[in-house]
């Protein structure tokens, strides 16, 4: 018999409302370090073009850096849309729902994973059909 956080089910209020603290917190912190990275571009960008005039500078390298940066901001605007996802089905109260099967998705995965929208065995064969 599966222990009772490892049984499928509703999340409670409490959990739920916490969940959803976490993810306001963690789409708050993701847009802070966004605003950080384009303030730190900014400021190296401009060192660099002053750089650059002095040496005659590698224009290679400055957009290869500048291609780095914005790849990972890409990566933490695609969280917040994830984010952004959780948060409306928390709202429309389709949260905690296996987006493939409809059985409830575990808490314990919730509370590791709380933007997953499958359960464990769905994410696998997700991840399987991914990899052909």
């Amino acid at each position: 018999m599966p222990a009772k956080n490892q049984e499928r089910r509703r999340l409670k209020d409490k959990e739920l409302e916490n969940i959803k603290k976490d993810l306001l917190e963690r789409k708050r912190q993701l847009w802070d370090e966004i605003s950080d990275d384009i303030d730190e571009d900014v400021r190296e960008e401009h060192h660099g073009l002053i750089q650059m005039a002095k040496d005659g500078g590698d224009r290679g390298l400055a957009e290869l850096r500048e291609s780095t940066i914005f790849s990972l901001i890409e990566l933490k605007v695609e969280e917040i849309e994830t984010i952004e996802d959780a948060l409306q089905r928390i709202e429309v109260g389709k949260y905690g729902r296996c987006r493939d099967c409809s059985r409830w998705i575990r808490p314990a995965r919730l509370q590791v994973r709380p933007y997953a929208v499958r359960c464990r065995s769905c994410q696998e064969k997700q991840e399987k059909i991914e990899r052909i």
